[in-house]
Formats: C-alpha cells, sequence, structure tokens
C-alpha cells in the first residue's frame, strides 16, 4: 500500500500527530507479516444515525458531530430529540462512532459511557465490533496513516468529502487473532522503527516552527519599514524646492475647488478637523497631518442582480472576493458590456485602490491592494470600495500607508469587542489621519521601500521554498520508513551543530581569564587596533573586539554578554574592567557626547607601554591565534565589527542549541535582534561570505547570548 503523510485538519496537536505516526509503523509492518482482510471482519454491525432535529428537550439524547471533541462529548450539553422507535440507533458501551461527511470525514469516536437513552444524528455511521476485535486494536488502525489513506482515495474527486457504510466495511486491514492484537497493543513491538520515525517527524517538526517564525519576523520587518517611512524616519526629508505637505494639500484643495466651480465634480461633505488625540506619532517639520478623504475619491459599489453575471464575456467586475490582502484576487465575473455606459460611477481603473468594506480585515492584515491593468474600467460591486488618490500623489505611497499596521490598528480598535462581523462606512475611509509629506519625499520614500520591500520578498521566498522542501522530504522519509528501509538518507533534517565537516562543535576551554586577564586583554586590543583608527575605536568597538576574541578564541571569563542595540554587551567591561585599566595606569577614560550620542575614547598611560610583554605572557598559548584574529580588524569600522560579531552571535547561539539554520535563518536571526539591525540589510551576504573567507565561523563555544 502506498502510505503518504498529509496534514489532517483536525488533528493539529503535536502529541496526536506523533501518535497517528507510531500507530502507522505498526500497521505498516503488519500489512507486510500478516494477511490482509476488510474491516468488515471484525463488525458485527454498521448503522447510520438517527434524523432529528435538536431539541431543548425530548425522550433521548442527541449527540451530533459538533458535540464531538478531542477531550471526549460532554453529555450535559448534549441536545435531546424525540425517537420513537429506537432500537436501532440506541448507543453502548465501546460503539464506535464514525463522521460520514463534512471536513472531518472519518474521524472516529470511542463511546466509553452514555446516558441510558442516547442515539446519534444521522451524519455518523456506528461501528459495532464482532468477538474477534479488540476495541483498542481497531481504535489504533482508525488513528493511522494506513486507514486515512484509504479514506483519502474514497472521497477524492468528490465536491463534497462523504464515506458509506458499505465503503468503510470494505477499508483493507491486517488480519490479526486476538493474542496477536493484545500482543500490539503493549506497545512493544517495533519500538526501534516507532522511535526513529518520530525522530525524523520531530527534527522536520522543529524545522517548520523554525521556518514559521521566520515568516512572523519578516511579516514585522515589513512594519517596521513602513513605521519608519510614515514617521519621516526612513530618508532624507529636504526638498529641493522648500515646498512642504501643507503646501502640497493647499493644491489639492485649490483643484478641487476649481473643479467644483467648473462644475466638473461635486461638492463633498467637509471633514471634521484632527484633533491631538487622533496624531499617534511626530511627523517632520515639512509635513502635515490631512484627512484621507482630502486626498482621494471615494468609488462606492453598486448592487447587481445575480442574474446579471457571466462567466465568461463582458466587463469585469470586482467583488468583495477579489479584495485580498495587499493583492487583488483575479476571478472569472463578468457583466453585460452596456452596464459601463449605466453605471458609470461605479467603474473603476488601473491602480484604484480596492478596499474591502465588509470584513475589511483578516488575520493577515487589511484587505486593500491595487487594481491590476487586466481589470482597468471594470465595476465596482456592492460592499467593496475604490480608493482613487489624486494625481498630485505617488500612488504608491498611499498604498504603502494603507498597508501599514497603523491603519489597521485603527480599524481594529474601531471593531474590538462589537461581537459582529466589522462594516466599513464611506466615512470610516474618508475620516482616516493621514501622514502627508511633499511629494519629492513620497517618491524618494516609495523608491526606499521598493528597494527595502524586494529584500523582504527574497527572504520569504526562501522561507516558502523551504517549508514546501521540508513537507517533501517529511513525505519521503516517513514514506521510506514506513515503508521498511532501515536507513533513511536525510541530511537536510540532521541537526547541523551534530558533528559533521562544515559544521563541527567544540566545546573546549584554551584560557580560563579571571578580571585582570581581561584587562590585559582589553588594553592590548585597545592598544593594538586603535593605533590605526584611533577617531573611530571606542567603546562598541571593544565590547565587539573583546566578544570575538573570547568566543572564538575560546577563552572562560567572567564577562556576561547579553543583547543590545549594537550587538553582544557585557555590563562589566564598563564597571570592572575599565576600572582596572585605569587603576594599573594603562589608560586615561573619557567620555564625551555629541548630542544625542556619546563615544568613548582611551588615552594612553604610563603603563600601557608594558601591555605587549603582559600579553605575551599571560596568554602565550593563545597569542597567536588572538593575533591572527584581531589583523583582520585592523582597519574595520565600529559598524564593521558590531555586525560581524552580531552574525556571530546569532550562529553560534544556534550551534549552542543544535538548531536548524540555513543562511537565510541567519540573516533572519540578526535582522530579528534589535530593530535597528535593518540598517544593515544590504550587507549581510557579504557578512557571511567574510566571515567564512576569513575562517572565522563559530563552533559553538561559549553562553548562549539572550536578551536580559
Amino acid at each position: 500500500m502506498d502510505i503518504k503523510y498529509f496534514p489532517i485538519t483536525f488533528i493539529t496537536e503535536k502529541s496526536d500527530i506523533e501518535n497517528q505516526i507510531s500507530n502507522s509503523v505498526v500497521f505498516a509492518e503488519l500489512f507486510k507479516t500478516n494477511q490482509t482482510t476488510n474491516l468488515k471482519y471484525y463488525l458485527e454491525s454498521t448503522q447510520y444515525g438517527y434524523t432529528a432535529s435538536a431539541l431543548p428537550g425530548g425522550t433521548h439524547k442527541l449527540v451530533r458531530i459538533t458535540d464531538i471533541k478531542a477531550n471526549g462529548v460532554d453529555w450535559d450539553s448534549v441536545p435531546f430529540c424525540n425517537c420513537e422507535n429506537d432500537k436501532k440507533f440506541l448507543l453502548k458501551k465501546n460503539d464506535i462512532l464514525i463522521t460520514r461527511t463534512g471536513g472531518t470525514v472519518g474521524k472516529s469516536f470511542i463511546v466509553k459511557d452514555c446516558p441510558e437513552k442516547s442515539v446519534y444524528a444521522s451524519y455518523l455511521i456506528r461501528l459495532r465490533l464482532n468477538e474477534k476485535a479488540k476495541i483498542d486494536f481497531i481504535n489504533m488502525f482508525l488513528n493511522s496513516y494506513l486507514f486515512w489513506n484509504q479514506i483519502f482515495d474514497l472521497k477524492s474527486g468528490a465536491a463534497i468529502p462523504n464515506v458509506n457504510a458499505e465503503k468503510l466495511k470494505e477499508i483493507k486491514i491486517p488480519l490479526c487473532t486476538l493474542e496477536e492484537q493484545v500482543e500490539i497493543l503493549s506497545n512493544k513491538l517495533f519500538f526501534e522503527k516507532k522511535n526513529r520515525v518520530n525522530i525524523l517527524y520531530n527534527l522536520s517538526y522543529q524545522n517548520s516552527i523554525e521556518l514559521n517564525n521566520q515568516s512572523e519576523i519578516i511579516k514585522n520587518l515589513r512594519q517596521a519599514f513602513l513605521r519608519e517611512a510614515m514617521q519621516g524616519k526612513l530618508v532624507n526629508n529636504e526638498t529641493s524646492d522648500g515646498k512642504t505637505g501643507v503646501d502640497l494639500l493647499l493644491e489639492i484643495q485649490t483643484e478641487k475647488e476649481k473643479l467644483i466651480k467648473e462644475k466638473k465634480i461635486k461638492k463633498s461633505k467637509p471633514l471634521p478637523p484632527i484633533s491631538d488625540d487622533e496624531i499617534p506619532f511626530e511627523i517632520p517639520e515639512n509635513w502635515t497631518w490631512c484627512r484621507l478623504g482630502e486626498l482621494i475619491d471615494l468609488v462606492s459599489g453598486a448592487s447587481f442582480s445575480s442574474n446579471s453575471f457571466a462567466k465568461n464575456e463582458g466587463v469585469k467586475c470586482i467583488k468583495i472576493t477579489n479584495a485580498g490582502v495587499n493583492e487583488f484576487i483575479e476571478t472569472d465575473e463578468y457583466l453585460p458590456k452596456d452596464f459601463l455606459e449605466k453605471y458609470t460611477s461605479n467603474v473603476v481603473y488601473h491602480n484604484d485602490l480596492i478596499l474591502a468594506l465588509t470584513r475589511p480585515y483578516i488575520s493577515k492584515g487589511l484587505k486593500i491592494s491595487k487594481c491590476p491593468l487586466s481589470y482597468d474600467r471594470s465595476l465596482l460591486n456592492q460592499r467593496v470600495a475604490a480608493l482613487r488618490v489624486n494625481n498630485r500623489l505617488n500612488n504608491d505611497f498611499v498604498f504603502f500607508v494603507m498597508k501599514s499596521d497603523f491603519i489597521l490598528n485603527i480599524y481594529k480598535s474601531k471593531f474590538k469587542g462589537i461581537g459582529q462581523q466589522p462594516n466599513l462606512k464611506n466615512d470610516d475611509v474618508n475620516f482616516l489621519t493621514f501622514p502627508l509629506p511633499p511629494l519629492d519625499i513620497q517618491n524618494r520614500i516609495v523608491s526606499k521601500l521598493n528597494e527595502l520591500m524586494k529584500h523582504c520578498d527574497d527572504l520569504e521566498r526562501s522561507v516558502i521554498e523551504s517549508q514546501n522542501y521540508n513537507e517533501q522530504l517529511l513525505q519521503q522519509v516517513l514514506r521510506e520508513a514506513l515503508e521498511g528501509k532501515d536507513e533513511v538518507e536525510n541530511e537536510n533534517l540532521k541537526l547541523v551543530a551534530e558533528d559533521s565537516p562544515m559544521y563541527s562543535v567544540s566545546k573546549d576551554i584554551q584560557k580560563n581569564c579571571d578580571t585582570g586577564d581581561m584587562a590585559i586583554l582589553a588594553g592590548y586590543i585597545i592598544k593594538k587596533l586603535s593605533t590605526q583608527n584611533s577617531k573611530d575605536f571606542g567603546r562598541v568597538k571593544l565590547q565587539k573586539m573583546l566578544h570575538l576574541v573570547e568566543y572564538h578564541c575560546q577563552l572562560s571569563s567572567e564577562l556576561k554578554y547579553q543583547k543590545n542595540v549594537a550587538g553582544p554587551h557585557a555590563w562589566e567591561l564598563e564597571h570592572v574592567i575599565e576600572p582596572k585599566l585605569k587603576s594599573l595606569r594603562f589608560f586615561e577614560i573619557k567620555k564625551d557626547k555629541f548630542g544625542a550620542t556619546s563615544k568613548v575614547t582611551y588615552t594612553p598611560l604610563s603603563a600601557s607601554n608594558e601591555l605587549t610583554s603582559l600579553f605575551n605572557r599571560e596568554f602565550k598559548d593563545q597569542a597567536e591565534s588572538i593575533n591572527n584574529l584581531l589583523n583582520k580588524f585592523q582597519d574595520k569600522t565600529w559598524e564593521f565589527c558590531e555586525r560581524i560579531s552580531t552574525m556571530y552571535a546569532v550562529w553560534n547561539n544556534r550551534l549552542i542549541r543544535k538548531e536548524l539554520f540555513t543562511d537565510e535563518i541567519l540573516k533572519q536571526d540578526f535582522l530579528a535582534w534589535d530593530d535597528k539591525k535593518k540598517r544593515f540589510i544590504d550587507v549581510l551576504d557579504h557578512t557571511l561570505e567574510w566571515i567564512r573567507k576569513e575562517k572565522i565561523e563559530p563552533v559553538g563555544f561559549g553562553e548562549y547570548i539572550d536578551k536580559k
């Protein structure tokens, strides 16, 4: 039998899936060693359920599909029905109920206990076993992929999945005596094989969880870029002509007034002024806050009769089903061509923004998209709106703002706790507060966001490819394992932190360092690196070099590194090591402030001349490897050191925890370290290449670096 793993929508708990896989191993072996029979061999009878409406009171309890939960049936909440002839439908202990239709087709439930007068609804089939079967043996089979693969075959091609009693009875099952069934249920058979297959599943599961986390990181990264753009922090806000957002708004208003006077457009109702409470964040001085309705024309949809629609030709129609999250979903819905002349106020053009008014957002975000060229001059159906952006604005800038969590959260807050489906009115769109920069800055922002979003798209594409590959790999290894192959070749699901030519792990400590040793090491690093670029050398660079030297050269010290904005950071440097540098007369340490930033400088004192000899004496066995590492950073800036140190840390963290990773995962870990790391997004590939080229890959040494 061809056995395939596939996700079952109503089996989602990891432990339940592991149980299904373990059961599958057992029955895969039994199909090879035992004769095959049909399920009816073990059945006394099958019976469809009773057709009746649920009532608050009646003669019998009526258990339905919806009453069967993962932890059983709460009989107190099961409704009643009136059943005069109940002989065929009465339930008793160890009856098995199987759903025969709907999204849970094939799901089984063993009746352990029930009220004396209990029957079951018509969408269920009751199996009653004969003396040849142990209930737990049949239950094990009904919860294995050997059963599900046959159910899947039965329901394939059906518009509404369903299984009837006759088909159920013909399902193939191994022929086992009662004695064999008892031995199978002892859980002693095929233990090693079950364990091996579950290990493979768990590796794939860990990989899947990690990839899902990476998808969430990318989603958050997109929103971080949008937040910076909306707050005027993404690009330079200077303009060549000195124009402001207020100037732009006045131009739009003047143009509208002119068109109203010329009777080319109708005067719209005035929009309320923006209160201080509606302003969520500060924007640059040359921007302004306005209402979205001042920048767009809102096109409403018409109510078309269902008889008007066709599937093949005519004018395309945009319905609420076309309104996706950030993407337009194309369908085959057409209206008569002459409707274009009849419904002129409902015509939509290429690049109009399409917004769902009913259920405007889902878990993925706001249902806002751009009308594609293929839908130019289409007609808009009811419960969808088109936002036609004023031609003095950058259409994509407005689209980016509408895609941001700023807009989504306004709507979520508005409809929070209403207990009904959200429905937007025109005012809910027109009254939105909107940050408006001059056109030059809009263009600059759109150009930068397009560049950044492309990076996110590339990362996301890589994650999706990995997810698809992981799924294919899981299919392969489970099929091979269930079909009885002793060894499953699957390097992609191995833990990369296990010994391999590419990723060796080393925990050996080369030297235990006290605070005196670390002061000498810190002083030596300052002396060696600050001579090349004294203006660039400060505490940030020293922190990163200490981290890299300690972890890469495998030194053990009292420095406790934690996540900080600029990378790995040890509190002890400033509060323990630097005081020693001063007391030992190695360096004078001074902190200068420059506005919001500061810089620490190290000025050599008399004893600094002794640092080289002290270093060579205290680190005589490690001096060569430390110098080799420091030489690679002689001409590097503090930002370069920050970048290498942070990438080294996220890579090393994964080795320490023996976690799966790829280059894309490392890059996403880097970006997730801190929001300010996204300024390095363009150079992350170079960062990984440089680490490999210089042969300073981490080896899993040291402590895991995490937040405080």
